[in-house]
């Protein structure tokens, strides 16, 4: 694992799951068929079908034009999530989750994220997991992370759903009933969502002091605080 493989822009190393300017959402309209929501293009909507929902269509450009920081792209986000991948430097995280007693998880807690607690049992979340020494980097320079988070490592992170559009028939056309639905696996309801994200459920909680595990590991910086 290298930070130093990352693209940087005006400074900041760049997280793989972040989304570029140049990727563009280009789902098309959505309509029924077989009960499912699909494309008109049947080409199109095998390649948008995973986990059981048919997802937002949106192009591959990493790299190009400028980093939208605060915005996951979805297809990099389910990898991640499915294959327990860090957002941050594309590579695995189950390594350190065996020798450091579970996955790393981050989250916002600070006046722009909404202030809360320690991450909880059976917490739900969209975010992927991290590297102790990406997470380090994370909540150092990511302005989502700086005024505030909390950090635990997670044994069990269990794939729970999806996060999307969820669409109903009504009046003779599909149309969207909720736009921030959270839909579990199994649930026939999937059918019917339009997915963005991969839902991660998290068990086996063990929060910690990141800044403690940093200064242990000899990270820069770890030692004076954040």
């Amino acid at each position: 694992m290298s930070l130093d493989t990352l693209p940087v822009y005006r400074g900041l190393r760049v997280p793989r799951v972040a989304r570029w300017s140049a990727e563009h959402d280009i789902t098309p309209a959505v309509y029924l068929r077989n009960s499912r929501l699909a494309y008109a293009d049947p080409v199109l909507t095998r390649a948008c079908t995973h986990q059981g929902a048919l997802w937002r269509a949106w192009t591959i450009a990493p790299g190009k034009g400028e980093p939208r920081f605060s915005h996951l792209h979805p297809a990099r986000q389910r990898r991640m999530m499915t294959r327990r991948i860090c957002q941050v430097c594309g590579l695995s995280t189950v390594e350190e989750a065996a020798t450091e007693g579970g996955h790393l998880f981050l989250t916002g807690a600070g006046e722009e994220t909404g202030f809360r607690g320690p991450i909880e049992e059976g917490e739900r979340t969209l975010h992927p997991p991290v590297h102790l020494a990406c997470g380090w980097e994370s909540v150092r320079h990511c302005r989502h992370l700086l005024d505030g988070y909390e950090a635990a490592r997670v044994a069990r992170p269990v794939p729970w759903g999806l996060y999307g559009i969820l669409h109903a028939w009504s009046g003779g056309a599909v149309v969207p009933v909720d736009a921030r639905a959270q839909i579990g696996h199994g649930d026939p309801r999937l059918a019917l969502l339009l997915a963005g994200q991969a839902v991660t459920e998290l068990n086996d909680v063990r929060p910690i002091d990141l800044r403690a595990e940093a200064a242990r590991a000899g990270l820069a910086g770890a030692e004076a605080g954040r």
